[in-house]
């Protein structure tokens, strides 16, 4: 599994649908802020202007664009800048959307504005650089979409599935939109400049070859030195590379992800945590246990029982 996948993977990363939305002018609508989620906006019809809390200017799609909020943030969608903006909550009642169907709101204008809505869900027990590194907002152009025929092929998937209710429709539009996010990503982080951060990182021929190594094996007893021979760069160059890249040292990021994998393994397995701890890396339950407790400010046991407790208040 590739870097980006096993983060993913661990962040439990999924797609959900909200909506396909046909709005006639004049129509604003304020989204509020939600943690741990990416919201998304597909432009299929129309123009949208979307302003992100916190942005400085507001920023116009046109049919075929694509935006992305990585961190929830609040923020305003409409067909004018000066639009004058309502809730959600309030557009919703107005129009009587039920789940069902396209939610059409607005007033009796011509010009129209049709979306695909919904968000990106990551689980807050678990967390990475990797999303601290995104940006208020991504921003795919339809223009930007011609040079990979798949992915203009695919939102225009998205866009049909959306409006269906045949069987699996919003399975098709959960994976695809998950498809798009990763595309996303991918597209923001190469043509950037960005002169670190973990997707600049993983980007590096030389330090995005030791990421990999690791990720493949984290249970393995790697040290310093066997990393960054596996980087091809001496052990100087690659501490000071991966600390210059990620603003954390080699030992930091390897500490911390088998931490991240040990929750989950204690969260979501029967494994006893002696196991765990030999999955994550080490042959001592007594110092997996002091590492443990020193990262996530509890002991293995105790954060395993609380985990259920939660669980099992949730249900």
């Amino acid at each position: 599994m590739d870097v980006l996948s096993d983060i993913l993977d661990l962040l439990k990363f999924r797609g959900s649908l909200y909506f396909a939305t046909e709005f006639n002018a004049p129509w604003g609508i304020q989204v509020p802020p939600y943690q741990n989620v990416a919201r998304f906006h597909l432009a299929t019809g129309g123009d949208c202007w979307v302003r992100v809390e916190g942005s400085r200017e507001a920023v116009l799609l046109s049919a075929g664009d694509m935006i992305i909020i990585p961190h929830g943030a609040s923020h305003t969608l409409s067909d004018q800048p000066d639009t004058p903006i309502v809730s959600l909550d309030r557009a919703l009642e107005v129009s009587g959307y039920v789940g069902e169907g396209h939610f059409i709101y607005g007033g009796e204008g011509t010009s129209r504005g049709h979306l695909v809505c919904g968000h990106f869900e990551f689980d807050e027990r678990f967390r990475h650089p990797l999303l601290d590194d995104l940006p208020d907002y991504i921003l795919i152009r339809g223009r930007q979409a011609v040079e990979f025929s798949w992915f203009e092929n695919a939102m225009r998937y998205l866009d049909y599935e959306s409006g269906g209710t045949s069987m699996g429709s919003q399975a098709i539009v959960k994976r695809l939109s998950e498809i798009l996010f990763i595309h996303a990503v991918r597209a923001w982080s190469a043509e950037g400049n960005h002169e670190s951060g973990f997707l600049r990182a993983v980007a590096d021929r030389h330090i995005g070859r030791g990421l990999k190594r690791f990720h493949e094996k984290p249970d393995a007893a790697w040290t310093i030195d066997q990393l960054a021979s596996e980087c091809g760069l001496s052990r100087s160059v690659f501490a000071d590379r991966f600390r210059d890249l990620m603003d954390m040292t080699p030992a930091h990021y390897m500490t911390f992800w088998r931490m991240q994998r040990a929750c989950q393994y204690l969260l979501e397995s029967d494994l006893s945590t002696d196991a765990i701890a030999e999955k994550v890396g080490y042959q001592s339950l007594a110092s997996f246990s002091k590492v443990f407790k020193k990262t996530i400010g509890t002991g293995p046991g105790h954060y395993r029982r609380s985990g259920a407790r939660a669980g099992s208040a949730a249900a």
